[in-house]
C-alpha cells in the first residue's frame, strides 16, 4: 500500500507594502560674505516735507490743543473748589465765634 502524504499548507503573510522614502529639499548652500557699505543715497539728517508731515502737525497741533483746553477745565474745576472751601471755612468760623458766647 502506498501511503499517501499530507502537504501542510504554510500560512501566506500579508503583503507589506513598500516603504517610501521621503527626500528632503535640498538646500542651495551660498557663500557667505562679509556685509559690505552700501553707499548713502540721502543724507541722513535732510528733512523733506511730505504729505506724511503734514498729517502729523495737524495731529500734534490737536493735541495740544486738547491738553491746553483739558489744563484750562482742571483750573476752573479747582477754582470752584477754592470757593466752596473759602465760604465753609467762612461759615464754620462764624460758628466757632458763636458758641463760647453761648456759654456764659
Amino acid at each position: 500500500m502506498a501511503t499517501t502524504k499530507k502537504v501542510t499548507a504554510t500560512p501566506k503573510k500579508p503583503k507589506v507594502a513598500a516603504k517610501k522614502t521621503v527626500s528632503k529639499p535640498k538646500v542651495v548652500k551660498t557663500s557667505v560674505h562679509s556685509p559690505q557699505k552700501t553707499p548713502a543715497t540721502v543724507p541722513f539728517l535732510t528733512f523733506q516735507a511730505t504729505h506724511q508731515t503734514f498729517y502729523w502737525l495737524i495731529l500734534s497741533g490737536l493735541v495740544i490743543a486738547l491738553a491746553a483746553w483739558v489744563m484750562q477745565l482742571s483750573m476752573k474745576v479747582q477754582d470752584i473748589y477754592d470757593q466752596i472751601d473759602a465760604t465753609n471755612a467762612a461759615s464754620s468760623s462764624e460758628i466757632i465765634k458763636k458758641t463760647p458766647a453761648m456759654h456764659s
